[in-house]
Formats: structure tokens, C-alpha cells, sequence
């Protein structure tokens, strides 16, 4: 056992962060960063939640046996509903599900159209960065609009990250451009064809209505966030006993995306039983589809 890394003592202990990202999409780690900060936090079990890509599982697999850290493969998958955003995990998808990735190809392509729209938009009020220059911040094959805030930060043609969000790429924004996608209710079909549980991310971060997180069970979903940085005190139990009334699995992590930010791997102390129910009622849904 390494220095610094604790131990799991029981079955049931320890704990779980099941929304983690690396240079994979929009984070500043490369998996094996993640994996020895994971371990170092105390975490028993991870999964790593790149944007629209499953890459990371292959290259985490081993690594993470190695060190005793359990890793489920995980993706967040972002849906469009009437212009907005809608993030949904995925948990435990075949990676080499074809329908699966022939979709996550088609979102890179499309993710590569909307940066270049963007850019367009910057250029047009006077910002000199180029595409070329924002690709060399994504050391995936998913670009998005952090590395395009990364780009501004590093031109200095804004002060901070959130400063490029709040000014110019966020929604309705001056350079804003809507996404496009599958819808809600297409993704959880794809991530259950792939032999997956579909989780509703972040709803309150989201700013998603009650009715409409009620039309997302009726869809399909199995689980909703409810450990959270965002959703804490009477906000996170608001999302608990939503969880339990529409009879969710409530999951949730960090959603750590660098190192030295607020939100570190295990902020949360998920409890390790969640990755339980999660499995159950994977194991579950399995034999009632086949």
C-alpha cells in the first residue's frame, strides 16, 4: 500500500464518487492523475464521467485494479430539450457497444461545428483566437466550450474561466450557440441499449423543473444526483426525497475538474452503499430485458 492511501475495512464502508472528469473532455488530469487523487481522498470506488466519450474506462481499468480502487465505466452525455442542455450519466454502458459509439462519434463531429460557430461569433466582436489554437487545449476527442474559455483566459482577453461563461459562452450569451443532439428521452434509450443505467446530473445545477424530472422517470430514468456540491442543505433533501419518491437510486460525486479546485474526489462522503444499489438495480432492469 502506497503512502498516504487509506484502506476499506468493511464490505458495506468506504466511500463513492460517480461524477469525475480528466483531459479526456473538459478536465485538467489524465485518468491516472485521477485515480491516485481518488485513492489519496479515501474513495473505495470511482467512475470517471468524461463528456461524451467512454475512452477513459480502457486506460483506467488496470491502473485502478492495481492501486485497489473499483472503477465502474461511466459517461455524461449531454441531451438538448428545447434548447437547454440536459447532462445524463451513463453507468456501467458496454464500451464497445456499436449503436453507442457510432452516436458518440457523430456528438464529436458536432461538437467540432459549434466550437468553429462559436469562434466565428468571437472573431466577429473583435477576439483573435482560432480553432486551431482552442484544439490545443483538448487532449481528447471531445471538444467544448471550456477549451474555447481556456483559449480566452490564456489570450488574456478575459480575466477568469467563469468570466468566459458569464460574458460570452454561456446560454444567451453574445456567442452563444445552441447545441444539438439527441433529445432526453433518446439518450436513455441508448445508454439502456448499451447495457446502462441512465442518471438524471446535477438537477438543480440544471435548473430543472419538478414536472419535468417527473417526465424524465416516465422516460426511462433510473437514478438522479442527489449528492452534489450544489444541492446541499434543504436543497439536497429536497432531491433526496424526490429521489425516493419516484423511486431513484440516488447517486452523485464531486464533479471534480482540476486539481486545487474547491470541489476535490470525495468532497461529497458518498457512502459506497449507493454503488450497491446502483449494481441491484442494474441487475435488476438486466433480467427484465432478458
Amino acid at each position: 500500500m502506497q503512502k498516504g492511501f487509506s484502506t476499506i475495512i468493511t464490505e458495506n464502508g468506504g466511500y463513492a464518487d460517480l461524477h469525475l472528469h480528466t483531459k479526456l473532455s473538459d478536465g485538467t488530469l489524465d485518468v491516472e492523475e485521477v485515480l491516485t487523487l481518488s485513492k489519496r481522498k479515501g474513495l473505495r470506488c470511482i467512475s470517471i464521467t468524461d463528456h461524451d466519450n467512454l475512452d477513459s474506462y480502457n486506460l483506467a481499468a488496470e491502473p485502478a485494479k492495481a492501486i485497489g480502487l473499483e472503477i465502474i465505466p461511466g459517461i455524461e452525455i449531454s441531451s438538448v430539450w428545447q434548447g437547454k442542455d440536459i447532462h445524463i450519466l451513463g453507468y456501467y454502458c458496454d464500451p464497445t457497444n456499436l449503436a453507442l459509439n457510432m452516436e458518440l462519434q457523430d456528438f464529436a463531429k458536432q461538437r467540432v461545428t459549434r466550437a468553429k460557430a462559436i469562434i466565428k461569433k468571437l472573431n466577429a466582436l473583435g477576439i483573435d483566437i482560432t480553432f486551431e489554437k482552442v484544439l490545443s487545449y483538448c487532449k481528447g476527442k471531445v471538444i467544448g466550450r471550456p477549451h474555447i474559455a481556456m483559449s480566452l483566459v490564456a489570450e488574456e482577453y478575459i480575466g477568469s474561466f467563469s468570466e468566459a461563461f458569464t460574458k460570452y459562452l454561456g446560454d444567451g450569451c453574445i456567442a452563444f450557440v445552441e447545441k444539438k443532439g439527441l433529445n432526453p428521452q433518446q439518450t436513455i434509450r441508448l445508454i439502456e441499449n448499451a447495457g446502462g443505467i441512465a442518471v438524471l446530473a446535477h438537477p438543480y445545477k440544471s435548473g430543472l423543473s419538478d414536472e419535468f424530472i417527473e417526465q424524465m422517470v416516465e422516460w426511462g430514468v433510473q437514478g438522479m444526483e442527489v449528492y452534489c456540491p450544489a444541492q446541499k442543505g434543504a436543497v439536497g433533501r429536497k432531491y433526496k426525497e424526490m429521489a425516493q419518491r419516484f423511486g431513484l437510486v440516488g447517486t452523485g460525486g464531486s464533479d471534480f475538474h482540476t486539481e486545487g479546485s474547491t470541489y476535490a474526489p470525495n468532497c461529497m462522503k458518498m457512502p459506497y452503499t449507493v454503488v450497491q444499489a446502483l449494481r441491484e438495480r442494474r441487475e435488476k432492469l438486466r433480467a427484465e430485458w432478458y
